[in-house]
């Protein structure tokens, strides 16, 4: 058994690489095949760049609220207690929704997340209801 506990977990600064905005990012604990769980806080209009997980990734929202989207596909305004599946190699992100911040657990399936370009404002306002 690994346990990860809440009063010795640290917090880090997401870098620019994979974050646009300000993201606070705690990892956990990780199985042998590499699925773990995050706990991410992202500032209003803070996101994460483009990526994908080769085993899927499971969001599930704390706090705030966010937003959630798929490459060419309509976006999903994520609040407390929703629950969102991202498919394995599927192009998406997720971040605070423009007046609200997030905070979510993310389960990373299968190792490593695979990541491309940032997340432009167009695309961050494309798919979601005015």
């Amino acid at each position: 058994m690994d346990i990860a506990r809440g009063i010795d977990g640290v917090f880090e600064r997401g870098d620019s690489e994979r974050f646009t905005g300000e993201v606070w990012l705690r990892s956990t604990v990780a199985a042998p095949d590499g699925t773990n769980l995050g706990v991410v806080h992202f500032a209003p209009g803070a996101r994460t760049h483009w990526h994908r997980h080769p085993g899927g990734q499971f969001l599930y929202g704390i706090a705030g609220r966010g937003r959630v989207r798929s490459r060419g596909d309509a976006g999903h305004v994520l609040e407390p207690g929703d629950v969102v599946w991202v498919a394995p190699g599927e192009w998406h992100f997720h971040g605070g929704a423009p007046d609200a911040p997030l905070v979510h657990l993310a389960v990373n399936g299968g190792g490593p997340p695979e990541w491309g370009e940032l997340v432009t404002d167009e695309e961050y306002g494309e798919g979601f209801p005015a």
